[in-house]
């Protein structure tokens, strides 16, 4: 097996390390013109939305890390006791709501990040947009193609940036398949093979929140495959025309042996091989169980209670504008979690099998090119969550929003939209068991090549 080719191994390693750290490398310009700010030229950011990605990676996070760059001015929730307490967790004196237009008036944010329900970012989303502010949202932008086409119009009508948070992008060895691609390594892309490996343990912490309701975070198609959809459209560099699923939910919700009000109250503690004891985490139970009054909401519920209604096995196949096809699965079995990928192209084919298996450090690429001797590209994981996909995007997002985007990691609210209709359509297809078409869910029409990054007027 050969060791070497027109791929230079260094090229990579120095592409993604400046990916891992949001584009900038130590002593480029462009890190020197971030670290130069002002203290008093901080930001303003609020958030809405106090659950545990908002009060971490939104909050404590960002202030502790991002501090000098920007400022927290407000916290939103309507969980009057979970937004006390975020207040103390996150470390900050910026005043608490429950109401999201009280806020952006009160405390007149720059940005607004949006970490509420899935069902829900819509309407924070076009809140913010009213008032003439600037939204980050996390993935998925929303759960279903009505409030979808909401966002879109919202975006035209009042302007303003939105920028979505698919940190997936940002993951080094991620950007180094993106560099290789846009290089021309495989030449044009053909089609895509992507399997998630989603964790058991992963799993059924979705079935115990309020993610295991369709109504709530559109299914895993949605809150989970958004990300894989997202990466795909972005490696493939096109837009989804046409999605044929099947699913199916074999494990949990009604398919279980027996059912509990939840796990605190229920008489099958001994027996259930998804026992949760929510109460031996101090964080999650200042954060959830102690404020259950307010909102009614269980962070632990019973993964075998009926009113379940998504999937945990799924298949697609997904046709695109550029003529590829992407066959795709999500299952819920392995005890890690993951992905296996391979990319074909007019001129080769790259693979790889990624884990999160303690002890790893790197991920490896298998690039075979017509004609070359086969290549193995290792890159290191960065720090951080998501293999440093999570460090990568908040600098990206808090230092220096501005910098090059060389890979085009940025999301707008058209990709995060494309992202979220694959799996809509996927849920179509299942229920009617037919090909579902991705133009006429929203007034987009898929481009054979993804339109240039437009944030201020999403193009139809």
């Amino acid at each position: 097996m050969g060791t070497s080719s027109n791929i230079s191994r260094r090229k990579f390693l120095r592409t993604t390390t400046a990916a891992a750290i949001g584009g900038a490398t130590l002593g480029s310009p462009m890190l020197a013109r971030a670290i130069q700010q002002a203290p008093g030229q901080k930001k303003r950011f609020a958030l809405v939305g106090t659950g545990v990605r908002g009060v971490s990676m939104y909050g404590r996070t960002m202030l502790q890390r991002f501090g000098d760059y920007v400022e927290l001015v407000g916290l939103c929730d309507q969980n009057p006791g979970r937004v006390a307490y975020a207040q103390q967790y996150v470390g900050t004196e910026a005043p608490t709501f429950t109401n999201l237009a009280q806020m952006l008036e009160t405390t007149q944010p720059e940005w607004l990040m949006v970490t509420v329900w899935d069902w829900r970012h819509h309407e924070a989303i076009i809140t913010a947009l009213e008032h003439g502010v600037n939204v980050i949202v996390e993935k998925p932008i929303t759960i279903d193609e009505v409030k979808a086409q909401a966002i879109l119009d919202a975006h035209r009508r009042f302007g303003n940036r939105v920028v979505v948070a698919h940190n997936y992008r940002y993951s080094p060895h991620r950007a180094a398949l993106k560099d290789m691609i846009m290089q021309g390594t495989i030449g044009e892309v053909t089609s895509v093979d992507f399997q998630w490996f989603l964790s058991h343990g992963h799993l059924q912490q979705y079935m115990q929140r309020w993610h295991g309701h369709v109504e709530n975070g559109g299914s895993l198609w949605v809150h989970k495959a958004s990300h894989h959809f997202d990466l795909v459209n972005w490696w493939v560099d096109s837009e989804p025309v046409e999605v044929f699923a099947m699913g199916s939910l074999d494990t949990f919700g009604r398919a279980g042996p027996f059912r509990g009000v939840n796990c605190r109250n229920c008489a099958h503690t001994q027996e259930c091989n998804y026992y949760f004891n929510i109460l031996n985490d101090q964080h999650l139970t200042r954060l959830y169980v102690e404020n259950e009054q307010h909102d009614g909401y269980i962070r632990d519920n019973c993964v075998f209670r009926e009113s379940i209604n998504i999937w945990d096995k799924h298949s697609a196949v997904v046709r695109y504008a550029n003529g590829a096809f992407l066959n795709y699965s999500l299952t819920g079995t392995s005890g890690y979690e993951g992905l296996w990928v391979a990319i074909d192209g007019t001129r080769g084919r790259i693979e790889g099998r990624e884990s999160g298996s303690p002890g790893l450090t790197e991920h490896e690429w298998i690039v075979s090119v017509r004609g070359q001797p086969q290549e193995r590209v290792r890159i290191a994981f960065g720090a951080g969550g998501h293999f440093g996909g999570d460090n990568a995007l908040m600098d990206r997002l808090f230092r220096d929003m501005e910098q090059p985007d060389p890979l085009h990691q940025r999301a707008s609210s058209r990709e995060g939209v494309m992202a979220v209709l694959p799996g809509i359509a996927a849920r179509k297809s299942i229920a009617t068991g037919m090909p579902v078409r991705i133009a006429g869910l929203t007034d987009l029409v898929p481009q054979v090549r993804r339109p240039p990054l437009d944030e201020g007027s999403p193009s139809a």
